[in-house]
């Protein structure tokens, strides 16, 4: 499912990226990868302020929606 699923303080696995080249690699320098857990920590308007590594990082809903994830429960 699309991180943009996930409510805040939930967590996911990051399983698959579908964004363009370009936003991968963006997302990668970020530590936004493949096998990261990711928590949300709120949503304003749309978009997805989350924890990853413990940095807090901002995302857009639409790059948000790129990012598949496996909730973890």
């Amino acid at each position: 499912m699309p991180l943009t699923m996930l409510n805040p303080g939930e967590e996911g696995l990051i399983v698959e990226c579908r964004a363009q080249e370009s936003s991968k690699r963006f997302l990668e320098n970020l530590g936004i990868v493949p096998g990261v857990t990711v928590s949300i920590i709120n949503e304003i308007n749309g978009n997805i302020i989350l924890s990853v590594k413990g940095a807090r990082i901002a995302l857009s809903k639409g790059l948000a929606q790129q990012l598949i994830i496996r909730q973890n429960r």
